[in-house]
């Protein structure tokens, strides 16, 4: 695999780039497509692919980071565009649900990734990070420890996703009231 403490050139991260983005598009249509089809389809070899990638399990891994990253990033927007926890809280909710929707395909290849990347998180973790200085300045309920918050916001959130999979709710509706919910859970 590509060592990740060293900066790729530019040409290279492209290429890595362009795998990543055409293995989202072809495993969102086809989860079985083989690594062959994902060269390409996104018009670089296939020993370029294994470079990168040696094996489906560390492009599977490059994939569940990107959605990390993704999640991280509405949270860092939400919290940023500023305005009560409830507000934040009820821009949160879409996001997420958006998120999963967006990379619901890649719950064919959940089995390829043991760590879950959002179970422990880091301190820095943007979510874990706003609900600990919300906790602090008594804006969550009190009584709710910001780790216990963290992890029931994604249980929540995969609640919600699960329930766009099954039909029994739109993206927008899921979003909407994952994020009525997490206001009436969490807010002080």
């Amino acid at each position: 695999m590509t060592d990740t403490n060293q900066p790729l050139r530019s040409d290279a991260r492209r290429n890595r780039d362009a795998v990543l983005a055409t293995a989202m598009r072809v495993l969102s249509r086809r989860p079985d497509a083989s690594i062959q089809e994902i060269a390409d389809a996104s018009g670089v070899g296939r020993t370029t692919v294994y470079r990168h990638f040696p094996a489906r399990e560390d492009l599977v891994r490059a994939l569940f980071a990107v959605v990390v990253e993704e999640q991280r990033a509405i949270v860092s927007s939400a919290v940023a565009e500023g305005g009560t926890v409830a507000a934040v809280l009820r821009r949160l909710g879409p996001g997420i649900v958006a998120v999963g929707e967006r990379y619901r395909f890649l719950d064919a290849h959940r089995g390829l990734v043991v760590e879950d990347p959002l179970k422990d998180p880091a301190p820095d973790e943007p979510l874990l990070a706003w609900l600990t200085a919300a906790h602090e300045h008594g804006r969550i309920r009190p009584g709710l420890p910001p780790d216990w918050a963290y992890a029931m916001i994604r249980a929540l959130a995969l609640g919600a996703n699960e329930e766009v999979v099954a039909g029994r709710r739109s993206p927008e509706e899921a979003g909407r009231l994952l994020g009525e919910t997490l206001v009436r859970a969490f807010a002080a």
